[in-house]
């Protein structure tokens, strides 16, 4: 199974996959590890949970897509109720990705019959990465917010969105929320200016968590500093 959705993964503008089963077992995923295992199998359920009301309805899907500013989620169903999630940048090549999963259906399918494999995703965060700062968040976002208010210059709000569009081409759709729950903490380290950007890159850095999209990230970004 790692080895078909490392195949889909390395086509143009597709950023991770995975593959949730009707049992609500997560089968195996290839996704960045921004997501979070629990993220995943939720998002399996819900999306599970559409085309169950799409198939009582007698709607016959062969796909369906959930298109975002940053990103395009494309569900293929499966047999018995799996399902195969694709998380893509929206000017994604949909036919050259149509056309390959013709070819590697077949395969994901019998991988799906054979039980969930391990699941495939590069190392994930410690303890106390992305998670703990949601879990901290809610209690102290209003003050926060009043003290990003007062202390990041307008100035930067265009370089910011620069960023945050680089941030989505590594992490998918939630770098809007990481983007947000970074600068609150890179503005509570001091007042904030251009020449504080190298060190809202090294959080950022840390919640992508993958050298080669860091890389890739630091690359688009370095020229705004």
């Amino acid at each position: 199974m790692d080895s078909l959705l490392k195949e889909i993964n390395m086509l143009p503008g597709v950023f991770g996959c995975f593959v949730y089963t009707g049992n609500q077992e997560l089968a195996a995923a290839k996704l960045p590890p921004i997501f979070k295992e629990n993220t995943i199998r939720t998002m399996g359920n819900l999306l599970t949970r559409t085309i169950m009301m799409g198939t009582m309805a007698n709607l016959d899907m062969a796909s369906i897509e959930f298109k975002f500013d940053v990103s395009l989620l494309i569900v293929k169903p499966l047999a018995e109720g799996a399902i195969l999630v694709m998380v893509c940048e929206p000017a994604v090549n949909k036919s050259l990705i149509n056309m390959t999963l013709s070819m590697l259906i077949n395969d994901i399918q019998n991988a799906v019959n054979k039980g969930p494999a391990t699941i495939a995703q590069s190392p994930s965060q410690p303890e106390g990465g992305m998670q703990a700062q949601t879990a901290t968040a809610p209690p102290s976002q209003e003050p926060v917010q009043k003290h990003q208010e007062a202390e990041i210059d307008a100035a930067l709000a265009p370089i910011l969105e620069q960023i945050k569009d680089a941030l989505a081409y590594a992490i998918g759709p939630i770098a809007g929320q990481v983007m947000k729950d970074i600068i609150e903490i890179w503005a509570q380290k001091g007042p904030t200016s251009k020449q504080q950007l190298p060190g809202l890159a090294t959080l950022l850095c840390q919640e992508i968590n993958d050298k080669e999209l860091e890389t890739e990230f630091m690359s688009q970004i370095r020229p705004l500093f």
